[in-house]
């Protein structure tokens, strides 16, 4: 392979990082205030990306090999252990870096917005939000980025360390708790890629997890 076919090869995934990843590794201040409007805002930002990336995927006639396939009771299974991975990884990053900023203060979650919405909207809210943003970063952070590197010559090690370390730098404004919470579930995330779990239990057991945060930010899991 000559030097110039090398360097067109990387020329999509570069420009797809850029793209998706690109606007989160720029430092900003989430609002203190407006969760409801930033979490609709999020929500359909990562719809839209979500989309344009699958449409990437989708003409290289690459969806299969990246892991987009027809959801199955497997996923299910799956989604079970990722969303466990996840909340350990909460865990330890709260006892070891406790009264950091966690994500719900991140987001801007009150209680009083829950009371002014109303918990049925909130809630459908929150799932729209975290449904969207799973589905965003794991197709590309886990399903996408490790599949272009690795189909590239990196190594297993490799790609899962620059998928983890893109992971983790777009989380930076959650602070050093929630920076570390990535870090830790980011690698367990992008193993359970490589070993062969799908884009839909990647989604769905990192959906819930970040359902589960919002509940508890916006006040509603003690109401219930």
């Amino acid at each position: 392979m000559d030097t110039d076919s090398a360097r067109a090869s990387w020329a999509e995934p570069i420009l797809v990082t850029i793209a998706v990843a690109g606007p989160g590794l720029i430092p900003y201040q989430p609002p203190a205030t407006g969760a409801i409007a930033w979490l609709a805002g999020s929500a359909l930002q990562s719809f839209s990306q979500f989309t344009l990336l699958l449409v990437i995927i989708g003409l290289g006639r690459r969806l299969r090999e990246y892991g987009v396939t027809k959801p199955s009771a497997k996923d299910a299974v799956v989604a079970a252990g990722v969303f466990a991975a996840m909340l350990c990884a909460a865990m330890v990053a709260a006892a070891v870096a406790p009264g950091a900023a966690a994500a719900p203060t991140a987001y801007g979650a009150s209680a009083g917005e829950a009371t002014s919405a109303g918990p049925a909207a909130i809630v459908a809210l929150s799932a729209g939000f975290a449904i969207s943003v799973a589905y965003r970063e794991e197709l590309f952070y886990r399903c996408y980025l490790l599949g272009a590197l690795t189909g590239r010559g990196a190594g297993a090690v490799a790609a899962a360390a620059v998928s983890t370390g893109l992971f983790v730098a777009g989380h930076a404004y959650q602070g050093p708790a929630g920076m570390l919470a990535s870090a830790i579930a980011g690698s367990a995330l992008a193993a359970a890629r490589l070993r062969g779990a799908r884009l839909h239990a990647l989604a769905w057991g990192h959906a819930a997890y970040d359902l589960a945060v919002l509940i508890a930010g916006f006040g509603l899991a003690a109401r219930a």
